[in-house]
């Protein structure tokens, strides 16, 4: 599962895949990463056990389009505020997505790959320092576009100490159309040009999302419908 977007645009920069997909990063990631290089090689040696990977499982969501070859099922949960996460290994320039067949192979059960993944999410956000913040009006809107430069950025719904960080505590109301891509907008912005915006983003990704949007509230993430139908939500 991709990382990133596949080319840069003028917008805020946008993890498919396993190790095939890596095998363009060059040596030199690789050297500067040890660790993903023993994830590897492990996986290429049969796969990967909970100790190898416990610390580097994120929640993910889902992308939109069908993979073009067939994969085995995801894990799958549903956590606050009502929407359904895969997961995935970090493996630097991808994640690594976890089946339910290789959930079967490891000494846990879903609720607590669930927290686990949450937990992981969480200290990220709250030890994030190299990322994205842009400020800019799009279409006569205040936009805040948050990006984490390491993946989880449409995730940070499920954190909202982090969206508090990162956006204030002002009613907002939030996009995710791609995996490393986060907007806020204000809490009173007409939903079609919500629903424009998350679309005009999404169409730009071959890995985009396609959820609703999240309104953020007194502290609190909900969910809230764009004007379509969404696929991960």
């Amino acid at each position: 599962m991709s990382k990133r977007r596949t080319q840069r645009t003028n917008r805020p920069r946008g993890k498919h895949g396993t190790h095939r997909h890596l095998t363009g990063a060059g040596a030199g990631f690789l050297e500067r990463n040890p660790h993903v290089r023993t994830l590897l090689g492990r996986i290429d040696r049969g796969g990967l056990t909970w100790q190898d990977v416990a610390d580097d499982i994120l929640p993910v969501f889902e992308r939109a389009r069908p993979f073009t070859y067939e994969v085995e099922p995801p894990a799958h949960a549903v956590v606050p505020p009502g929407v359904t996460i895969g997961f995935g290994v970090d493996l630097g320039l991808a994640f690594a997505r976890v089946g339910a067949a290789q959930l079967e192979g490891w000494p846990v059960d879903l609720a607590e790959l669930t927290e686990r993944a949450l937990r992981n999410l969480r200290r990220r956000a709250r030890q994030a320092r190299d990322y994205d913040l842009v400020r800019e009006p799009i279409g006569g809107f205040r936009t805040i576009a948050f990006q984490s430069r390491d993946g989880w950025a449409s995730t940070a719904v499920l954190v909202p100490e982090a969206v508090e960080r990162l956006f204030g505590p002002e009613p907002a109301l939030l996009i995710a159309p791609s995996r490393d891509l986060l907007v806020g907008l204000p809490d009173d912005v007409d939903l079609a040009f919500a629903t424009w915006l998350a679309e005009e983003f999404e169409a730009d990704d071959p890995n985009a999302l396609r959820l609703e949007a999240f309104e953020w509230r007194d502290g609190t993430v909900r969910c809230r419908p764009l004007l379509r139908d969404a696929v991960a939500v």
